[in-house]
């Protein structure tokens, strides 16, 4: 790929705040250029240049975790989670290939790759501008932020995508070619990042900090291997124990329609082009009927969906600027609790759920859908407490259990397919026994699918023409 001659600068990028507030601002003169929206070669070599392209990465990050531009219809990592599991069924014609394990990679979503691609180079290239021409303070926080950011990248990489991936190297702007890492090698180049993010911010900026320690425990928890797990998840626990259960960060997007909107708000609740699972495929959880808080979907209350399917109201993401949860201080409990059934404490186990459940948490703005109590990821008001969780008495029951609660607590936060490939990779069970099965509710049957693949376009570039393989 040769150099850009231009570089475009995401404005609307400027009006996102991700998780904490920026450091610096954007020059003016970059305002008063006969073209304010681009960014020339020159312009971008200087300290403003290299605050526009933080700022433009900062939110190609959050469209690529759940994010969609007005007008452009790369669709974050969420959506296609959640279609290939158990969250989403897909109610738009031509896509249903995403919904059943059949994956076609020339229909939408397949742009989430390239969105993700996107988010790693402008991450990347963003960091050697800040490094070459520094603000006059905050340099760290913002190299710690886009570490992080790239941390959580790769993660998305390695826990949706087949083995064997091509992404840029970072090295040579001019020439920027593609090298294959494997699964194994980017949950390490993940680590690598939080760490770094770590390094960079020390103890100056908490959120921070919070954020990069919940990424690399979420990465640790993945490396795990199956019989061996016990170490890799206390490992995990370890760090996330000085993250506060009250912790959220979120991605933010934008109420203006010619800014970056919440996808699942878009596709889901404004011109619904799917709608929230409900025991899909006989494996699937029941996120409609269990009329649990932690999901705001309507039980009753239907509508036609792009194809004609009815779909429950999704209120969920009820706002294009509905931030999304990227890590929060409720999974490093769950990591913890997770570790505990794995060193057999049950005991223990079942006690962090439920203090979980039973704790108001500072997560969700609370809504009225008649009389049913409902959330979103929101503004930290209080939610009220769930009842406790019964022990299921038995190792399986407990590790279902475990899940399912996962599964309410991280709803389209793009964890469910990482969820549900470690239930395979390191419990063991069938991949059957695990997705969506069986008939399909439009025709057919489920296929046999575990994995996302990149875009069929990618099959172009030079260095990479299929996956390694397509294992869990």
């Amino acid at each position: 790929m040769s150099k850009h001659k231009y570089v475009r600068w995401l404005t609307a990028a400027a009006a996102l705040v991700f998780g904490s507030a920026c450091d610096g601002n954007l020059h003016d003169d970059l305002l008063t250029v006969q073209t304010p929206d681009i960014i020339t070669i020159e312009a971008q070599n200087s300290q403003a240049g290299a605050q526009a392209w933080y700022i433009a990465a900062v939110g190609d990050f959050a469209q690529a975790f759940c994010g969609d531009r007005a007008n452009n219809t790369p669709l974050g990592v969420c959506v296609p989670v959640g279609m290939f599991t158990d969250e989403l069924f897909t109610a738009r014609a031509g896509i249903d290939g995403w919904d059943k394990r059949t994956v076609d990679n020339t229909t939408i979503p397949q742009s989430t790759w390239n969105q993700l691609m996107l988010a790693h180079t402008r991450s990347l290239r963003a960091e050697h501008l800040l490094v070459k021409y520094p603000p006059a303070t905050g340099l760290n926080t913002q190299l710690a932020t886009l570490k992080a950011n790239e941390g959580f990248t790769l993660l998305f990489l390695a826990e949706n995508y087949c083995n064997g991936l091509p992404l840029w190297d970072g090295k040579d702007e001019t020439n920027i070619e593609t090298v294959t890492l494997s699964t194994t090698e980017l949950y390490a180049a993940a680590v690598v990042q939080f760490d770094s993010a770590l390094t960079l911010i020390g103890t100056a900026d908490p959120q921070i900090r919070r954020l990069a320690l919940v990424g690399k425990a979420r990465t640790i928890v993945d490396q795990a291997k199956a019989g061996s797990q016990a170490a890799s998840y206390a490992t995990a626990a370890a760090l996330v124990g000085e993250v506060p259960t009250s912790f959220v960060f979120n991605a933010a997007y934008s109420a203006s329609s010619q800014g970056m909107e919440n996808g699942l708000y878009d596709w889901g609740f404004n011109t619904p082009n799917w709608g929230a699972s409900n025991a899909e495929g006989i494996n699937g959880v029941n996120f409609v009927q269990a009329k649990d808080p932690r999901v705001n979907i309507d039980p009753v209350k239907t509508v036609a969906c792009q194809d004609g399917t009815r779909c429950n109201i999704f209120n969920h993401y009820n706002k294009p600027d509905a931030p999304v949860a990227l890590a929060t201080g409720i999974e490093a409990r769950l990591i913890e609790a997770e570790a505990q059934l794995a060193a057999g404490n049950s005991a223990a186990w079942l006690a962090t759920l439920n203090l979980l459940r039973s704790t108001p948490q500072k997560y969700g703005t609370v809504t009225t859908n008649g009389a049913l109590p409902k959330t979103y990821p929101d503004d930290n008001v209080l939610r009220a407490g769930l009842d406790p969780l019964a022990d299921p008495g038995t190792p399986e029951g407990r590790i279902s259990l475990h899940f399912r609660e996962r599964g309410f607590w991280l709803y389209l936060t793009a964890h469910r397919l990482g969820d549900f490939r470690r239930l395979i990779r390191q419990y063991g069970r069938n991949a059957d026994a695990v997705f969506p099965t069986g008939a399909y509710f439009k025709g057919g049957a489920y296929g046999t699918d575990v994995v996302l693949p990149p875009n069929n376009t990618e099959t172009n570039n030079p260095n990479w023409k299929a996956c390694t393989d397509k294992l869990p």
